[in-house]
């Protein structure tokens, strides 16, 4: 399994960059892009959910293999909580990927704000620490 997590803004952080870069998925981790006829990327390279984008940063790889799922669910959590106050659900890779992602009026730029936003949280909670 992975490290843990040490340093939740830099995960987060890193998973906006990788929404800029890539582009954002809805329904599934990844997906391939409009790119021509033939031409297929590597995954890390693909457009990813929010939840792809967190196990990239952590994992190398936009869906999570067994072993590191506890990870990427640690840091989708902490995500959640940062975005819902309160929030306690069992299950945040699936909340954070059907219920917040995958809405319709969801953009990237929405996906980077949030990430962005709970890395400076993350960032004043460490300060203030």
């Amino acid at each position: 399994m992975t490290a843990l997590i040490t340093d939740f803004a830099a995960t987060y952080r890193e998973a906006a960059d990788i929404i800029r870069r890539n582009g954002l998925n809805k329904g599934d981790w990844h997906g391939q892009p409009e790119t021509g006829v033939g031409i297929q990327l590597a995954p890390t390279e693909c457009p990813v959910c929010a939840a792809g984008a967190i196990s990239i940063a952590l994992t190398g790889a936009p869906k999570p293999y067994r072993d590191d799922v506890p990870l990427v669910e640690a840091a989708a959590r902490r995500l959640l909580q940062h975005l819902i106050p309160g929030y306690k659900r069992a299950l945040a890779i699936w909340d954070l990927g059907v219920l917040w992602n995958d809405v319709e009026e969801r953009t990237a730029d929405d996906v980077i704000a949030a990430f962005e936003g709970a890395a400076r949280a993350e960032e004043t909670a460490e300060a203030a620490a």
